[in-house]
């Protein structure tokens, strides 16, 4: 065992668009991959998962408030910051997810795992050569996940590039649902992810308007606790309503108006009104055991 962590090792020493180093790389399958150590953190420390945030965008402050509320994990995913242009400025994106996000968390005592992946509103006239690179960006040790990748418009390149990234092995994949049109577009998601069989996926940003459909494509539920998406009361409701769900609650934090400690707050409100155990497992377990299996 020994040996095989060391090769591991040195085979993530040499990933060129990471480090500079020109050199091909082969992303690692699923038994190599359960080598990594990143991966063998003690979960009974997770106090609280926060599964869909873009720390990127939140100043220091909010890990320190993370830090001192209990969040003990994050997954930061990529999405569209600035505008995307080129394949670049997003390549060069997956870069600070992958290394000064995972540095500010650690300071905090916070373990921010990383997503990657081309978000619909991402999506340029160079996105082939992006969906070339991606599975070398994948081989980083801390990138767990697929994701942010879905649908804005239903175009059809957007779903050329959905499909794309869902068809990458071994990857969880976190899939955006937009604000406008979301019934038709989470359909339109459903059908595709069918389509491809792809498995241990979280459809996110589901609401009271659309947990039909989400309950009915039987994936990972995420719930965005944010204004304009839902409460902390909605994200309650849900849970109680739905035990047999498997809901992951997130902040979704970003530029925008968003709330650091939401998947707190929601893992509070449940405890008070003696839902702890449902707590536990949206807000954490439900979490580790998608993205840190």
């Amino acid at each position: 065992m020994t040996f095989i962590i060391i090769g591991l090792l040195a085979q993530a020493a040499h990933l060129n668009p990471l480090d500079g180093a020109p050199c091909e790389i082969v992303p690692l399958n699923r038994a190599e991959r359960s080598c990594i150590t990143h991966k063998t953190q003690d979960r009974a420390h997770a106090l609280v998962f926060d599964t869909h945030a873009h720390m990127d965008t939140r100043p220091y402050e909010d890990f320190e408030l993370m830090g001192v509320a209990g969040v003990t994990d994050v997954l930061t995913l990529a999405h569209d910051p600035m505008r995307m242009s080129t394949a670049d400025v997003l390549l060069d994106h997956f870069h600070k997810l992958a290394h000064g996000e995972v540095r500010r968390g650690a300071e905090n005592g916070i373990s921010v795992h990383v997503g990657l992946g081309v978000h619909p509103r991402s999506i340029n006239a160079q996105v082939d050569e992006t969906l070339r690179a991606l599975p070398e960006y994948l081989s980083h040790p801390d990138v767990v996940a697929v994701g942010e990748i879905g649908l804005e418009r239903c175009t059809d390149v957007e779903e050329r590039v959905f499909r794309a990234q869902l068809e990458i092995d071994y990857y969880p994949k976190v899939i955006h649902t937009p604000r406008r049109g979301k019934r038709d577009a989470l359909e339109r998601i459903v059908a595709i992810v069918d389509d491809v069989g792809a498995k241990d996926v979280v459809i996110d940003h589901i609401d009271l308007s659309t947990i039909d459909i989400a309950l009915e494509a039987g994936t990972y539920v995420g719930i965005t606790v944010q204004p304009g998406k839902a409460s902390v009361q909605d994200a309650v409701e849900l849970i109680r309503e739905y035990p047999e769900a498997k809901f992951v609650v997130n902040s979704d934090m970003s530029a925008q108006r968003s709330d650091c400690l939401s998947v707190a707050r929601v893992f509070h409100a449940l405890s008070l009104e003696g839902y702890a155990d449902r707590g536990q497992k949206a807000c954490v377990q439900n979490g580790l055991d998608l993205f840190l299996r």
